[in-house]
């Protein structure tokens, strides 16, 4: 299989299992589900197999800034959804996630250990402020969406991945890695969920992908670490399963399910 062809066919069948998720065990399970490389580690495995391990390796550094900037669109959205609508929110989020790029990548460039400490904090507020209120809990399931919900996700998610893998060879290592975690299956599902049933569900997903960008964190930094110096499969193996391992307390630790 090619790589295009790849792409084309292994981000559909994420988001679909993400979103398939969500509607099952909630909104907040499909946000988990989304913030972990489910698209971040095929990018990067992309851009080591196009453009060379050591390409792959110092996108990474790009990409925990990135990440900084995504959790900044996060904590921008989890202040202004409940006081703003939906496409609001969503551009806030954008202006948000621009900015916080532009100083952490543009400005700032603070490494990769530096933008490590950035970013744990950063996540661990945006859990505490997405997390809900006494008696607030999801809201009751909606019903069955519309035929085109589906075909709209996925072809939102692909559309994002072919882009940045795309441009990639014209940005270079620092840019590539920086737009690699822009979270192409968590956004979609939270401006699904907050369509169809309310900013809860649409925090629900954004506590979630933070949680989960913890593992993404995680992933990143193994490949920085480990790509180059032993196999590129066991590089990546060991990243995912480093990943997985710090998302896993927090899937453990949810107590009940939520409906998405």
């Amino acid at each position: 299989m090619s790589l295009i062809a790849a792409k084309i066919v292994v981000t559909p069948t994420l988001m679909w299992a993400v979103s398939a998720a969500a509607r099952r065990w909630g909104s907040l399970v499909g946000g988990l589900l989304s913030g972990l490389p489910l698209t971040s580690a095929p990018i990067s495995i992309y851009l080591a197999a196009e453009q060379g391990e050591r390409f792959a390796a110092d996108a990474a550094i790009g990409s925990v800034e990135g990440l900084g900037a995504v959790t900044v669109s996060y904590l921008v959205y989890a202040v202004a959804a409940p006081r703003t609508g939906g496409l609001a929110a969503a551009l806030l989020a954008l202006a948000g996630f621009v900015l916080g790029g532009a100083l952490l990548h543009g400005v700032v460039q603070p490494g990769l250990w530096l933008a490590t400490a950035i970013d744990l904090p950063a996540m661990a507020l945006v859990v505490a402020l997405c997390r809900p209120a006494a008696g607030t809990e999801s809201p009751a399931r909606r019903a069955r969406p519309p035929r085109w919900d589906m075909p709209a996700r996925l072809a939102a998610a692909t559309a994002l991945v072919l882009m940045v893998s795309g441009l990639a060879p014209h940005l270079g290592s620092g840019l590539s890695g920086v737009l690699a975690p822009i979270p192409i299956i968590s956004w979609p599902l939270i401006v699904f969920a907050r369509a169809q049933d309310g900013v809860g569900a649409a925090l629900e997903v954004v506590r979630g992908s933070a949680q989960g960008a913890f593992g993404v964190l995680a992933f990143y930094v193994c490949v920085h670490l480990l790509l180059g110096r032993i196999d590129p499969v066991a590089a990546y193996a060991a990243a995912i399963a480093v990943s997985a391992a710090c998302v896993l307390p927090w899937l453990v630790a949810r107590r009940r399910p939520l409906s998405a």
